[in-house]
């Protein structure tokens, strides 16, 4: 299936070709209402001794209207209907950065749309998620979307997700500036600087906080989840609490979504922070030499088509540094130096 490419049922193909109306023309626009208005005058010119005829005739103009109405409102209805709803303008939610064919677009009368890469996603859209995606947001963010998620875009800030996984990432920084919410049929969820995921199935819903905090909403119910929580809401607004790691498996499709980091002339401190974050680690550092040493040192090269464990190994093999990875951490230390210890 190429870009663009529309899919749509056989039958409802015959379907629509069936019931398909030409637009009427100008000159047959003029007939009818020219036709209309002398049945008018007509049913309007009856003396009182027709009155009977004259009632059937002004029923029969009434009826000869709405069929023209209908007419035209079945030519101005299928267009309509048939345009691509992709088309109508709407608040952007973010640019889809993955390859083409990951997400499509669900149209009118059971078709879909391949979004091409660099496609904007606005208001209005229905997707439907083929393989795991990658969203920028524009306020130095991102949206993952798992494969097989459903959502609606209500909003340049507001999606409604009817069944999936996604995962959200706004920068701490952002966090004042922007807002972001996830409806679902258990509640809404709104970010206060964070990074979580929500999970739809049925009426129930998951939100995992990975950093940050989130609130949840439905009806006069609110709670809080912070970094390292769970909140699992049943159908009933039941909300069930338990901590949870930020690392590990479970995490593993969304460190695979990360975004691309240009690393030619920045600091290696810059790097390292964007590894702890996009791993959902803890960075520590040996000591105030290896902190140093961190500081002063500029990158050069690229590591795209890297993971962020991946581009941290290969980076670190270009310095004087070493690293670990114990539990939630990562820990660098100079080569020869003492090792790593929490800060």
């Amino acid at each position: 299936m190429s870009e663009g490419q529309l899919v749509e049922d056989p039958a409802e193909l015959a379907l629509r070709q069936g019931l398909r109306a030409e637009p009427l023309s100008n000159d047959a626009m003029q007939r009818i209402r020219a036709a209309t208005e002398a049945e008018w005058r007509v049913a309007t010119n009856q003396d009182q001794r027709a009155t009977a005829r004259a009632s059937g005739t002004s029923g029969r103009w009434r009826l000869a209207a709405a069929a023209a109405l209908a007419v035209v409102s079945l030519a101005v209805g299928w267009q309509l209907v048939g345009s691509d709803r992709s088309s109508q303008q709407g608040a952007v939610l973010g640019q889809l950065q993955t390859s083409p064919s990951v997400v499509n677009e669900r149209l009118s009368f059971g078709r879909t749309r391949a979004l091409a890469s660099g496609a904007a996603l606005t208001a209005g859209q229905d997707l439907q998620v083929v393989g795991n995606a990658l969203v920028t947001l524009p306020a130095a963010g991102t949206l993952r979307l798992a494969a097989g998620t459903r959502l609606k875009i209500l909003a340049g800030d507001l999606i409604e997700l009817q069944d999936g996984l996604i995962y959200l990432d706004i920068l701490p920084s952002e966090s004042q500036n922007t807002r972001f919410v996830v409806k679902t049929t258990a509640g809404e969820f709104m970010h206060l600087g964070t990074q979580f995921t929500v999970m739809t199935q049925g009426k129930r819903a998951q939100v995992r906080v990975r950093e940050g905090s989130v609130v949840w909403r439905r009806g006069d119910q609110e709670d809080i989840a912070t970094a390292g929580t769970s909140l699992l809401i049943d159908g009933d607004g039941t909300a069930t609490r338990e901590s949870i790691t930020t690392t590990g498996r479970e995490w593993a499709w969304v460190e695979a979504l990360a975004p691309e980091f240009d690393i030619e002339s920045r600091p290696l401190a810059e790097f390292l922070a964007w590894v702890a974050r996009e791993t959902g680690r803890k960075l520590v550092v040996a000591d105030k030499g290896t902190e140093q040493r961190i500081a002063v040192t500029m990158l050069h090269g690229s590591i795209r088509g890297l993971t962020s464990l991946e581009a941290l190994s290969t980076v670190i093999q270009t310095t004087a540094l070493h690293f670990d990875l114990p539990e939630g951490e990562i820990r660098v230390s100079s080569a020869g130096g003492s090792p790593p210890v929490s800060k």
